[in-house]
């Protein structure tokens, strides 16, 4: 493996562009995740109903987790702990991705094993997962070390990290360590091995994280069967939160993998005649290798699984996210396997063979990595407005003038853009304008040592509004706000009646064309509609209840 240190160092830049540059593209990630964190670590943040001791269907024991390495960070700089975190997740991801790597070329081939690592380098796809802080994100980490695990013949690990990334994570990916399970009790016939390893890593997971939750919520919690209670059993379920036809994930699949989305289900297809038309050995332990249909077979059961669901989100396909591309590498070594016969068959020259190899496999590479590269540069420029704003005001310390005096910074239209209290000033807090929003908001947590446990009767599981989130205008000392084409009286332009301090360019809604999913020089600039993100500094006496 002597490429494996250089794809190693090439997979940790890509990710670490990542960590610095991939917007939160998902409210989720914010309110679920940083701001639970921010609370455990500073003493304030925000609080969902899902962290609500009267359902927890979130796990502390998994912000915990994401605690530890950021933990020495003080308060003075928390927006540094944000970008610590983010580097730490880049990190973890690349290591994840190179050892997986490096198992392809043992169970497969040099030949898969370079398509993925050319392939997985420049994905857009791999870029917006892999510094996110989310159990998405931490679960495709999780399968990905359970399929190196896999590949390499050690079966325990594999067994025990589909058991972390389920029971910490995410309970659903269970479902991709059938086809391991499948492997061990089928092909291996270790049936005691299987249900051991099983039980000693849902002890070792669940113990410790049922220990954590309790601690946090106050009474007894396990939180992924509550998730699987609300979600499966309850009369609610996430249909709440909005539903999106059969052809979502097609869509979704092409942004984020383009030309090689469709090589991926090609790929798919073509395993079980590899399986017939090949004879591979696994080199370890001289049995037969892990056939391609089983290796592939995750991505039909996990695709399987979300498209019965009325409920898609883009993240809930991360997990499967290295296995895309793996299937698109198995495609095209195919392909290139087919060219000496395609030769053949027209009458070439033998010497044809490598250049045709080798312009197909440039062909693939160059046009994803262009256009990958190009739906990153969109995302960036469309969506990265929050994170710069508030980045922007850490680094040129705008707050400083405002002394040690408790901020009311508010926000109302653009509450899903919140990017985190981690890039706010230390005595700040985040208030919630109302706005033509009519779900629930999350609250802010209470200032006593026990706010993690305290049944609070504000928080309900409908998604209905909660009119205890909002506050008077008067209150607000600062405002993010973008300026509007059409605003209403809940939904004012606030810098018409503000000191614009800091503004961020960010993409307007409009229809979705091909200039605003792809950027191409010049063309998308012409094309999409512009607006800005203002921090705006509230001075303007309104002698009106925001209603």
């Amino acid at each position: 493996m002597r490429n494996f240190p250089s794809v190693f160092k090439l997979l940790i830049l890509s990710r670490l562009i990542s960590a610095f540059f991939n917007p939160i593209d998902d409210c989720d990630e914010v309110f679920n995740f940083y701001e639970p964190l921010h609370k455990l670590m500073y003493g304030n943040g925000l609080q969902t109903w899902e962290y609500s001791p009267l359902f927890a269907l979130r796990s502390y024991a998994y912000i915990v987790l994401h605690w530890l390495p950021i933990a020495f960070i003080p308060s003075s700089f928390k927006f540094i702990a944000f970008y610590a975190l983010r580097i730490c997740l880049s990190i973890v991801c690349a290591m994840c991705e190179a050892f997986f790597f490096r198992a392809i070329d043992k169970q497969l081939n040099s030949s898969i094993a370079r398509n993925y690592a050319a392939l997985s380098i420049f994905n857009v796809a791999l870029f917006r997962s892999s510094s996110a802080f989310i159990n998405n994100s931490f679960s495709m980490y999780t399968v990905l070390f359970a399929y190196t695990c896999w590949f390499s013949n050690a079966l325990p690990l594999a067994v025990f990290f589909i058991a972390f990334g389920s029971l910490c994570g995410w309970i659903y990916v269970a479902v991709l360590g059938i086809p391991i399970a499948i492997d061990i009790f089928i092909r291996r016939q270790r049936y005691l091995d299987f249900i051991k390893w099983s039980l000693i890593s849902g002890v070792i997971t669940l113990v410790p994280l049922t220990l954590v939750d309790s601690y946090y919520y106050g009474k007894l919690v396990i939180a992924p069967l509550n998730h699987i209670g609300y979600n499966i059993f309850s009369k609610h379920g996430p249909t709440l939160y909005g539903t999106e036809p059969w052809t979502y994930y097609i869509t979704n699949g092409l942004l984020n993998f383009n030309i090689i989305y469709p090589l991926a289900i090609i790929g798919i297809m073509l395993t079980p005649f590899i399986d017939i038309w090949t004879d591979r050995r696994y080199i370890q332990s001289g049995k037969a290798a892990i056939p391609y249909t089983m290796l592939v077979s995750s991505i039909l059961l996990w695709m399987g699984l979300l498209w019965m669901q009325p409920h898609k989100e883009d993240r809930f396909i991360f997990p499967i996210y290295p296995l895309i591309i793996l299937a698109a590498s198995i495609c095209i070594e195919q392909f290139e396997n087919f060219i000496p016969r395609l030769v053949r068959l027209i009458k070439l020259k033998r010497d044809s063979v490598l250049y045709i190899r080798s312009l197909l496999f440039y062909s693939i590479i160059i046009l994803h990595g262009i256009l990958s590269i190009s739906r990153t540069i969109a995302i960036v420029d469309g969506y990265s407005a929050p994170i710069r704003l508030l980045t922007h005001s850490n680094t040129t310390r705008t707050f400083e003038l405002e002394g040690d005096r408790h901020l009311n910074i508010c926000i109302g239209k653009d509450w899903y853009r919140f990017p985190s209290h981690f890039l706010l000033p230390q005595k700040s807090q985040l208030a919630f304008l109302r706005s033509e929003f009519r779900g629930q908001l999350p609250k802010t947590y209470s200032d006593l040592k026990n706010a993690t446990q305290l049944k609070d009767n504000h928080f309900n599981d409908a998604n209905k509004e909660e009119m205890d989130r909002y506050v008077n205008l008067n209150q607000c000392d600062y405002i993010i706000d973008h300026d509007s084409e059409n605003p209403s009286e809940l939904q004012p332009n606030y810098s018409q009646q503000s000191r614009i301090i800091t503004s961020m360019k960010m993409i307007a809604p409009s229809k979705r064309s091909i200039f605003r999913s792809f950027y191409v020089p010049f063309l998308s600039v012409r094309s999409n509609r512009y607006t800005f993100l203002h921090l705006l500094k509230y001075t303007k006496f309104v002698d009106v209840e925001n209603k």
